[in-house]
């Protein structure tokens, strides 16, 4: 990266390596320590200086990271941190008992080194304005009336019911910075599937309803 920003300036370096601007500025006032560095080459300081990552396992965890986005499929915080368990059970057991708040310690953790290692996070788009659901409900009301209009009031039941929400769509997930990640989630689903449970009380049966909106 020093080397590309002495031959084609930092603001090309940074487009070309989709690495921050500062962060080459960082380095170039680091220039002499980075070149006369003589530790292991996958180190990610300068003999203590700069920041150190608290979880020993950030190497595997940014591997992982990767693969998931690669195959386009949901990086969300909580599938990182069942992943740290996995790879780090003594160490992350360890960490809760320490926290006062481990869950929220150990989730703000995840956000940083995302944060730090070029993964930001992303919002879900093009979601159905409640103008959109209310024409929807209406054409299905519409449609439902064309089919059942032959029977009369007494005949169609209004019964209690209970909403049964599923597949819900992620409010927020990772995806890398740049155009290497499109942040597209292979098979996604944005809005979330609605079933309606209703109970015959003669025969108790339940009754569902699938809406798929």
């Amino acid at each position: 990266a020093l080397t590309l920003a002495q031959e084609v300036g930092v603001k090309a370096a940074s487009e070309q390596l989709k690495i921050a601007k500062g962060t080459i500025y960082d380095w170039r006032k680091q220039a002499d320590a980075i070149w006369t560095f003589e530790g292991h080459s996958t180190s990610k300081t300068l003999k203590g200086q700069g920041h150190k990552e608290i979880f020993p396992g950030v190497s595997d965890l940014l591997t992982y990271m990767k693969d998931v986005r690669r195959d386009e499929a949901d990086l969300s915080t909580s599938r990182m941190i069942q992943y740290m368990w996995k790879i780090h059970l003594q160490w992350m057991t360890s960490y809760m008992n320490e926290k006062k708040e481990g869950a929220v310690s150990i989730e703000r953790m995840v956000q940083h080194i995302d944060n730090r290692y070029g993964f930001t996070s992303q919002n879900p788009k093009h979601l159905k304005s409640y103008k959109d659901l209310e024409e929807t409900k209406a054409l299905f009301a519409i449609e439902f009336w064309k089919k059942y209009s032959s029977y009369w009031g007494g005949s169609v039941l209004n019964g209690d019911e209970t909403a049964i929400m599923f597949d819900m769509p992620l409010i927020k997930a990772w995806a890398g910075r740049g155009r290497k990640d499109s942040a597209r989630i292979l098979g996604a689903n944005k809005h979330a599937g609605r079933m309606t449970a209703a109970r015959d009380n003669a025969n108790i049966v339940f009754f569902y309803v699938l809406f798929i909106f």
